[in-house]
């Protein structure tokens, strides 16, 4: 009977090993597709990575330059902050996360160098379906006049007034202005209403204040405003808001904080913080099932020409020229 039952346990050890162990369809190891690495966009402080995508990869771990290595599941990565006329070289591979099946991928590797030449693009005309505003700098680049034309007469102006770190906006409305050390607005007066307004480090609105209450908060990743909020009855309303990998090559802020107390042609002046990096593809409420889509057509230098907002079926289109230095 022991010796019964002691080849009884061998068995089920034996079973056990067989069960655990890979057969047929799981062959001991399957080596990831090395990725294929190309950079469709390199400007002097950034540039976009692209990879084909790998099946059955979860993750891609990716460094610059032999630095720390990062994850992503997305296959494609913009980098921000490079130095201009620098090397870098960056590798990937891909990875099935938590898999004993499939081992990493061998490092693709691609090696690129930043731009010297720094294109400025300011905002010649912004326009919407019924109206067109149109813009004009002073030599250090700083908006001296805002105006809309209606059948070709002048229906509407704004005035700019620079005194030291004050702005003084004449014309059909008068706004009063303080700049911060950044160079953006942190202080704007419509009226009987004060706003102020906190950037973060890289010039990007992060909050924004109406007569010392809060107006609204935003959220910043990877230079795009994410999410913004505002306040129904006290209580707080999220807006999120998702971003493709094509980059906003004009500064044309498109998606910007509504709860900050500011019109969208003040906004394209540049007063109010950096645009979005990239380019947005949807926004919509948290507590809505309905979100607006939103298309670009580009002109020849890659900036946002057309944008086209699309709401539940109902379309809204804005156009944009610009000035280049």
């Amino acid at each position: 009977m022991k010796k019964y039952f002691y080849l009884l346990t061998m068995l089920a050890v034996v079973l056990s090993t067989v069960a655990c162990s890979d057969d047929d369809n799981h062959p001991s190891t399957n080596v990831l597709d090395k990725p294929e690495v190309t950079v469709p966009d390199v400007k002097e402080s950034s540039a976009v990575i692209t990879w084909k995508a790998i099946g059955n990869a979860t993750a891609y771990i990716y460094s610059l330059n032999n630095g720390s290595e990062q994850s992503t599941d997305q296959n494609t990565i913009q980098l921000t902050g490079l130095e201009p006329e620098k090397s870098y070289t960056f590798k990937v591979k891909a990875q099935k996360t938590g898999s004993i099946y499939f081992e990493d991928s061998e490092y693709a590797e691609i090696t690129f160098t930043t731009t010297s030449e720094v294109t400025v693009y300011r905002i010649a005309t912004f326009a919407d379906d019924w109206d067109k505003w149109y813009y004009e700098y002073n030599d250090n680049g700083t908006v001296k006049r805002v105006y809309r034309l209606y059948e070709g007469e002048l229906d509407r102006e704004w005035l700019f007034a620079y005194e030291g770190n004050n702005i003084t906006v004449t014309g059909k409305n008068a706004y009063t202005m303080t700049l911060n050390d950044q160079g953006y607005v942190a202080t704007f007066v419509d009226g009987s209403n004060t706003y102020e307004y906190t950037y973060d480090e890289n010039g990007y609105m992060t909050k924004a204040e109406k007569n010392g209450n809060i107006a609204s908060n935003i959220t910043i990743e990877n230079g795009n405003i994410t999410q913004w909020t505002r306040f129904s009855d006290g209580v707080e309303q999220f807006k999120v808001q998702t971003y493709s990998a094509v980059p906003n090559v004009g500064g044309a802020h498109c998606i910007y904080a509504e709860g900050s107390g500011l019109s969208r042609w003040l906004v394209e002046t540049g007063l109010f913080g950096k645009a979005s990096a990239n380019c947005h593809t949807s926004s919509g409420w948290q507590h809505s099932s309905v979100a607006s889509t939103y298309t670009f057509e580009y002109d020849e230098n890659s900036c946002i020409k057309e944008e086209s907002k699309n709401y539940d079926g109902d379309i809204e289109k804005f156009y944009y020229t610009y000035f280049s230095e």
